[in-house]
Order: C-alpha cells, then structure tokens, then sequence
C-alpha cells in the first residue's frame, strides 16, 4: 500500500507539485498521466524514497505503513521495485547478471534461488532465449525488457514504473502491460505513460497531474473532456473503443 499526505515539491524558482493526497491499495494497477514536466518522474522518485538534488520536499508518503524516508536503501529495495525513466549501463554485463543486480538486497538467497529468479523474471517477459548476451549487444527495446525483469526479480509488493512502454514497438506495449497486470495482480502497480489511450485500455485507476496537484479515481471520473482538456491544455473528445468499451481520447486542434 501507498499513502501519500499532503506532499509537496519545489525547487527554488519553481514548483513541482503541491499537497498530494491519495491512498493506493494492494492489488491495484493505476496509471499515472499527465502532460510533460508535470511531475511524474519527481513523483516516482520520492515515492521510492529518493529525493533530487535541490529538491525541498514536505509531507509524509508511507509504504506499507513506514516512512519510506527513514528507510535504508536495502530496506526500500524489499519493498519497492523502481524502474528508471533513463538509464545508461557502465558495465558490459550479460543479460543473466545484469538481471541478477536486482537482487542486491537478497544476500540470503542461495545460488540457486538466485538463478530460479532470474530465469522466471526473464520467462514472465519473453526474454530467456538471450540471457547469455551482452547488454551492449542488444537492441533498446530488448535493454528495456531487461530492465524491466530486474524490476520484477525483487518480487516487490510495489512496482514503480516511469514509461516502462518506452523504446518498444506498439504491440509488445500491450503485451507488456497486460502480462505486468496479468502477473503482479496481487501487487501494488503505478506506472507513468504518456500514451493515455493505452493507460484507459489497461489501467483500473488513475492519477492525473492537473494545475500542480493530482486528480485520482475511476476511468469514468478522470475521462472526461473538461478535465482531460485542463489537465493537457488541448481540447479532446472522447469516444468509446469499438471492442473494449473504454474510453479513448482524440487530442483536437485548438483552433477547432
């Protein structure tokens, strides 16, 4: 679980977000939405108990009722699985132990326990045929499912994800969100993504960045046009998809 208690956000000439208040429940999958430089990623980052340089933080954000500030590192990494918005790996690792590196704070599992791991976070995500390759010598979208096995390694009850769709072609974004919702469905699940028509096919919550604050619920009280064309300053109208029946969002020209 995820409370947030009036959170706030800034930097010295400009702030970020102010007095953000919601609860996320176990098993619950939610997306997080909202325009570019919102505050997603400084959201994500603080939520893992990680503050950026210059950034004045106030507020409380408990994960599973502790303070995820007054955590260690190891202690959060038991408790949290965070994805990166950008990475860029030093070390040439194959994919197995790049992997591996997310079970850092693990040292009492065995070598063997280790290996199951990893080999089922790679299964979950299509990717134990090149376990054996080098993370120099694959593709983005491949360096991006591998991340993203590092992150489901942990087996966290809280996933954090910052555009975990990035860098891969429009069908495995599917594929990917639906076996992420499909296999962690007892976890707590926020993920950042600024296709918002995927997140209204997947997600069952929302969080949107609207004026430095956030707006959450239901796909029925986020979508709609007056507070989605606030949230993103475009006019938008909004349909039903032909098969799923959700919500789906047509960004208009502001001249229309």
């Amino acid at each position: 679980m995820i409370e947030v208690k009036n959170l706030s956000a800034s930097y010295s000439d400009k702030i970020v977000f102010e007095n953000l208040n919601f609860t996320l429940q176990p098993a619950s999958f939610t997306a997080l939405c909202g325009r570019n430089g919102a505050g997603k990623s400084t959201l994500l980052s603080l939520l893992d108990g990680i503050i950026p340089d210059g950034l004045k933080v106030s507020g409380e954000i408990l994960i599973n009722g502790k303070n995820v500030f007054a955590l260690k590192r190891s202690q959060v990494a038991k408790e949290i699985s965070y994805l990166v918005q950008y990475e860029n790996p030093v070390w040439n690792l194959s994919v197995r132990d790049f992997i591996e590196t997310g079970l850092y704070s693990f040292n009492e599992m065995s070598r063997t326990e280790c290996d199951k791991a990893v080999l089922q976070a790679a299964k979950t995500l299509n990717i134990e045929e090149f376990l054996a390759k080098k993370i120099f010598n694959i593709s983005g979208g491949e360096f991006q499912k591998c991340r993203l096995a590092r992150c489901l390694v942990q087996n966290s009850s809280i996933l954090l994800f910052d555009e975990p769709a990035e860098n891969l072609d429009l069908a495995y974004q599917s594929k990917l969100l639906q076996k992420i919702k499909e296999t962690q469905k007892n976890n707590t699940v926020l993920f950042s993504i600024h296709d918002i028509n995927t997140a209204a096919l997947f997600a069952d919550n929302y969080i949107l960045f609207t004026e430095k604050t956030v707006v959450t619920g239901s796909a029925s009280e986020i979508f709609t046009e007056q507070l989605l064309s606030k949230a993103f300053d475009v006019k938008v109208k909004i349909y039903s998809h032909p098969e799923f029946n959700k919500p789906q969002i047509c960004f208009l020209p502001l001249n229309n």
